[in-house]
Order: C-alpha cells, then sequence, then structure tokens
C-alpha cells in the first residue's frame, strides 16, 4: 500500500491554491455571449440589408441622378465612407412595396470611395441631401464603447456575487450560528434582577469561579460545567442569564435551541461542534442555550417523532458537554420551561449538575420588581407598590413589566405626564383580563341579566367564609367577558383546604344560581363558571384525595403536558366501576356546591336585588361601596350560614396547587 499522502482536491474548482475566487466559467460564458450580442447589434444595426458598390459603380449611378441621399464619413485620410438610398427600378420598387408596405420604394446602399474634388463635385450637384460626418476623435470612440463596458461591468458583478454567495453559504451551513457578545456590550447587572434572590445566590458561584478560577481549583473543587435554568415562562431566566455574563466580564455566546436543527442530518452536530470550538478558543466563557427543549427532549419519548437529526444534535451536545476531551473554563447554561421532557442523560451531573428554578415571585418579590420597573416611568407621588404587589398574586416579572408599560400607555393616552395609582390599578385589571370594552353593544336584557349574575357571585364571596376576598364588581364587558367578579388573595397562597376549595365552587355556581332565581331560567353565561367548578371537583376527587367515598387514592394522570390535557384522566387505568364512582362524587361535589349558592341568595335576596340595582346603575362597584350598599361590617364582611353540606371536620390543608389558582374571578361569558 502506498504510504505517500495523496494531493488533496480543492473543494470548489475555481479556487486558486491562496484561496482567491475566481470567475466561475458558466458565469464568463454568459458574459462573453450576451457582450457578442450587444456588439452585433450595435455595430451591425446600421446596415442590414445595404447594397455594398464599389467607386465605378457609386460615381455611374451619381452621373445619372440614381443616388437620393448620402451620408458622408471620413474613415481615414483620403478614404471615405458613404452610406444613403438610392432610386430602384420601377420592377424592384413594386417588390419591395409588395414586401414591405410602410416601405418608401428606395434602396440602401454603401461604399467606401477616394476622396476626390470630382466626387465632391459630383455630390453637390447630383444628390439634393448630403450629411458630412466629422472623423471620430478618440472622445467619440471612448464614448461609443461605453455603454458596452458599462453592461460589462454589471454582469461581472452581478455573476460573481451571486457565486461568491453561493459558495460562503455553502460553506458556512455547518458553522454556529451562536452570537458572541462582548462583556462591554451586556448592561444587565444582578441588581436588574429583582423577585429571585435564591437563584441569584445560587448562580454567584459560577460567577465568582469566572472570576477568580485558581480560589475553587486549590481547594480542588470544580465548578458546574451546566447550570439549568427552569421556571415559568416570563419570571427572567434569559435576563438572569445576562447578568452572569455581565457581572463576570467574560465572552457571552447566545443561541437559540431551534438554531441547531435543520432538515439536513448532521448539520445540527456540525454547529454543536463548532460552537463548542469557539467557546473554547475564547475561555473561559459563557455558552447559553434558550429553549434547550427544543433539541434536548427526551429520546425514544415518541415527542416530536423520530427526527434523526435532533438525536444526533442530542448525543453530539451530550459528548461535547462531558466527554474524552474536556471544556474546562466553558459553563453552559440553558433555559426552558419544560424541564420535564428533557433526556436524563442531558440532566445528570457533568452536565448540568445544577438546577436553578425560578418560579412566579411571592409579594415582596413583586414588590422589588415593581420598583425596578416603576424607575424607567414618570409616576405621581401617591404610588404604593405594596399594595400593588398585594393585588397581582400569580403575575410574573414580564407581566409586571408590561404592566407597569401599560399604565404608562394610559396616562400618555390621557394627556398626563406622570402616571397615577389609578393608570396602574387600570393596567393590572387590563393585563390579567383585558380592556374595557365600553362600545360593545348590549341590550337591556343582557345587562340586567349580567347585573344579576355578577351580583350573584359577589353575595357569594360575601358569605363564604374561605372564599378569597372581594376586590371589585363590575358589568362593563372586558375581554370575552360580559361582567367580572374580582376575587384578590391578600397574601400568597400555596396549599387550599377542603372548605376553601368548595368555597371556591359556591362562588363559581352562584351567578347560575342568581339566574334561576331572578329570571327562572338559565343562560350560557355560566359556562365557564361550570367548567372551572367541574375541574376543582374532579381534582378534589381523583388527585387531592378529598372524597370521604373515594378515599385518599390517586386516580388518573393529571400531569401537566403538552400533548395531554391537564385534567384528562387516563381511563385505561380506571375500571368502569371506580370511573362511575368518580363521576358520581363530581356530580355530588357540583350539586352540592350548586344547592348551597342558591341557600344563600334566597337568604340574602333583599341584598342581591339591591347590589344588582346598584351595578345597573354605577356598573363599579369596589369592595368598599358593595359593603357599604348593603350595610355589612367593612373588614370582616365574610359571615357564615348554616353549616353546609361538608363539614369543617372534613378539611384537609396539605394539598398543593399551582399559583395560578390563587387569584380568583369570575367572568360572565357571552351567550353568543
Amino acid at each position: 500500500m502506498d504510504d505517500k499522502k495523496k494531493p488533496e482536491r480543492p473543494a470548489f474548482p475555481n479556487m486558486r491554491p491562496g484561496g482567491k475566487r475566481l470567475m466561475p466559467p458558466a458565469g464568463l460564458v454568459w458574459t462573453l455571449i450576451i457582450l457578442s450580442l450587444a456588439v452585433l447589434f450595435l455595430v451591425g444595426r446600421g446596415s442590414v440589408g445595404a447594397k455594398e458598390l464599389d467607386q465605378s459603380q457609386f460615381e455611374e449611378m451619381l452621373t445619372r441622378g440614381d443616388i437620393i441621399s448620402a451620408k458622408v464619413a471620413s474613415e481615414s485620410e483620403n478614404v471615405l465612407s458613404v452610406t444613403g438610398e438610392y432610386k430602384l427600378s420601377p420592377a424592384d420598387a413594386a417588390l419591395v412595396k409588395q414586401q414591405n408596405p410602410n416601405s418608401n420604394g428606395n434602396g440602401q446602399y454603401k461604399t467606401k470611395v477616394l476622396n476626390s474634388d470630382s466626387l465632391q463635385q459630383l455630390l453637390r450637384e447630383k444628390v439634393g441631401k448630403v450629411e458630412i460626418t466629422l472623423p471620430d476623435t478618440w472622445v467619440t470612440y471612448m464614448l461609443s464603447w461605453l455603454p458596452m463596458l458599462i453592461i460589462a461591468v454589471l454582469l461581472w458583478i452581478f455573476f460573481a456575487r451571486q457565486f461568491r454567495n453561493s459558495n460562503r453559504s455553502a460553506l458556512q451551513f455547518g458553522k454556529s450560528r451562536a452570537k458572541m457578545i462582548a462583556p462591554n456590550e451586556i448592561n444587565v447587572t444582578f441588581d436588574d434582577v429583582a423577585g429571585a434572590d435564591e437563584a441569584k445566590e445560587e448562580v454567584k458561584e459560577i460567577v465568582d469561579f469566572l472570576r477568580d478560577p485558581l480560589k475553587f481549583k486549590m481547594v480542588g473543587g470544580n465548578i458546574p460545567k451546566g447550570c439549568l435554568l427552569t421556571g415559568p415562562p416570563g419570571t427572567g431566566k434569559t435576563l438572569l442569564a445576562k447578568a452572569v455574563a455581565c457581572e463576570a466580564g467574560v465572552p457571552f455566546f447566545s443561541i437559540s435551541g431551534s438554531d441547531f436543527v435543520e432538515m439536513f442530518v448532521g448539520v445540527g452536530a456540525s454547529r454543536v461542534r463548532d460552537m463548542f470550538e469557539q467557546a473554547k478558543n475564547n475561555a473561559p466563557c459563557l455558552i447559553f442555550i434558550d429553549e434547550i427543549d427544543a433539541v434536548g427532549r427526551s429520546r425514544f419519548s415518541g415527542l416530536g417523532g423520530g427526527h434523526d437529526e435532533r438525536e444526533q444534535t442530542l448525543n453530539a451536545m451530550l459528548v461535547e458537554m462531558d466527554g474524552l476531551q474536556s471544556r474546562s473554563d466553558v459553563i453552559v447554561l440553558a433555559a426552558t420551561n419544560r424541564p420535564d421532557v428533557l433526556d436524563p442523560a442531558l440532566l445528570r451531573p457533568g452536565r448540568f449538575d445544577r438546577t436553578v428554578v425560578l418560579d412566579l415571585p411571592d409579594v415582596v418579590g413583586r414588590r422589588k420588581i415593581l420598583e425596578v420597573h416603576v424607575k424607567k416611568i414618570r409616576t405621581a407621588g401617591d404610588i404604593d407598590l405594596q399594595t400593588l404587589a398585594k393585588h397581582t398574586v400569580g403575575l410574573s416579572g414580564a407581566d409586571l413589566a408590561n404592566m407597569c408599560n401599560e399604565a404608562a400607555l394610559l396616562a400618555a393616552s390621557s394627556g398626563r405626564d406622570e402616571v397615577t395609582q389609578n393608570d396602574l390599578e387600570e393596567a393590572s385589571e387590563k393585563v390579567r383580563w383585558g380592556r374595557e370594552r365600553r362600545s360593545r353593544k348590549i341590550s337591556d336584557r343582557e345587562r340586567r341579566l349580567t347585573a344579576y349574575h355578577e351580583a350573584g357571585h359577589a353575595i357569594t364571596v360575601l358569605f363564604c367564609k374561605y372564599a378569597d376576598p372581594l376586590h371589585k364588581v363590575t358589568i362593563i364587558p372586558r375581554g370575552q367577558a360580559l361582567g367580572v367578579t374580582f376575587m384578590l388573595g391578600e397574601e400568597d397562597v400555596y396549599t387550599h383546604s377542603k372548605l376553601e376549595l368548595f368555597d371556591r365552587m359556591t362562588v363559581m355556581m352562584g351567578g347560575r344560581a342568581a339566574e334561576e332565581l331572578i329570571f327562572g331560567d338559565v343562560t350560557t353565561g355560566a359556562s365557564n363558571d361550570i367548567e372551572v367548578a367541574s375541574h376543582w371537583a374532579r381534582m378534589m376527587v381523583c388527585v387531592f384525595g378529598m372524597d370521604n367515598g373515594i378515599g385518599p387514592i390517586k386516580y388518573g394522570d393529571f400531569r401537566e403536558h403538552v400533548h395531554v390535557r391537564y385534567d384528562a384522566p387516563a381511563q385505561d387505568i380506571l375500571s368502569p366501576e371506580t370511573a362511575r364512582e368518580i363521576d358520581l362524587a363530581v356530580r355530588e361535589l357540583m350539586l352540592k356546591a350548586h344547592n348551597r349558592a342558591v341557600e344563600i341568595l334566597e337568604k340574602e335576596h333583599d341584598r342581591l336585588e339591591k347590589l344588582a340595582q346598584a351595578l345597573l346603575e354605577r356598573e363599579t362597584l369596589t369592595y368598599k361601596e358593595v359593603v357599604a350598599l348593603l350595610g355589612l361590617p367593612d373588614k370582616d364582611a365574610a359571615l357564615e350560614v348554616a353549616p353546609g353540606e361538608i363539614a369543617p371536620g372534613e378539611a384537609s390543608g396539605s394539598d398543593c396547587v399551582e399559583p395560578e389558582a390563587e387569584t380568583g374571578s369570575v367572568p360572565a361569558e357571552s351567550a353568543e
């Protein structure tokens, strides 16, 4: 076997050894063809079909008077070029007329003759129309070729750019699309990341290592190679990654998970290798992969199909993060709001050693976030951020930023140069439930129906001890709802008891119960109320174990999944008898909540009428206005009625529910 190294073939045959690209052969051929056609057209357009004459023939025709016109140009010092028209014989003229009706019946000629006085004398005597052209200078000669030169340059530029871009795109197709950001280009610090104190404490170790890695290596400790930032959307995962890069003062490579996956197999893996190679050359540095679930989904899970490209890209990422070659001083940060779908090999120690959870902020965190965003707008002196923080339970940092921006827009549209407390509260309601739709035309019947519906919700809120406190009730359309009853908790709650959930279901059924009592009929306006109440009833039975008949057993798979409904139980693991018992238990809870709402409203019928009439007149009532109108105590308006179907001894307070469920609002849907 010959061990001589064969010369490598160039990737592109039109490349010089030095790397400079030549004009592609195809482009050169097309350029020459177009130039040739242009030259032929410009040179020969004036002599098509002309008869060539020698000097004797030309002088003979001049003597007979057959030459009609002559255009004389100097070819050289003694040679003249003459073109023009001459008379045809009657037969030839008739033939020309037959072939071309628009012709004048004359023929075209061209000749070259020696210049002489006798010839000039004949031209003056025998030809009525003589045109003499001055001899061409070098300026006129260059101007005649200028159009063709411009065409040639434009063609060269067009074809050269076309093929240069194609060559560049072919070479760059497998390169990483990560954008390198210098430390001085990032103006985000830890002070800008409010409401996530625990998360900042965890990532500060990464910053300390990047600033002084020797301190950790002397002790024998290894900094985490990767840190996974998880949490609901809008909680500040990307913002925290920018703050880490800014505080550490190192290069920051940013890329999205979807930038790796392409339709061609192997491109994603090539981009992963190139990205880590660039990071190694700029170490110490940070790599931030946003939405890593686009490329890091669990293999063989059936989610997203069997895409070989995604799997090869994931394998390349696994090897680069913890393979045979050590990638020290290169730390990978990744963000996702779906950590449950990531591959287990990606989350093991040595790759993503640490998982930092950024949850929805509590009341203290919301106040800090509001302080950060309120500094960016001009506010009046009476802003109460503590009250806003209490009334924005369940909102993320992005929601609070949007709320402050909406408040500034509301103030500007109203002609004011400062944001007031009312602007911020209106913006909060707009972010949650949509903007007021005062222009929506509603009939008097639907308006009266909505007033009693919302009054039913408000009365049941006031007389259910464990329900969320009433904040405001309105019959002004907002979003898709004809009216809304706002219930806002004063503090963050992470667990709910059986009595709290049952009171919440009772409040949901209050609108439908009011319709039955006042109108003797029900409408579609309570469809969303029934949906939410049914959801909580099924969760109480199947997940929280709050039904005495079913017992403390979990039935069904209630994971929040992208392809599975949140409250859809897996029917294949339930026997028909158990499924029937669950349905009966859910129906019993719903009927108990409905009957209790009817009982409260029958007892407080006068207050229901008074509140509904006030809503028809004033459209919106706050909590203080409601309790003053109904003659109830201001701070302790929740009054106990006769014990319902659920005794207090059956309450359970150790089951966690989602923070989004902490805030209640009961919209009255349109009857369309």
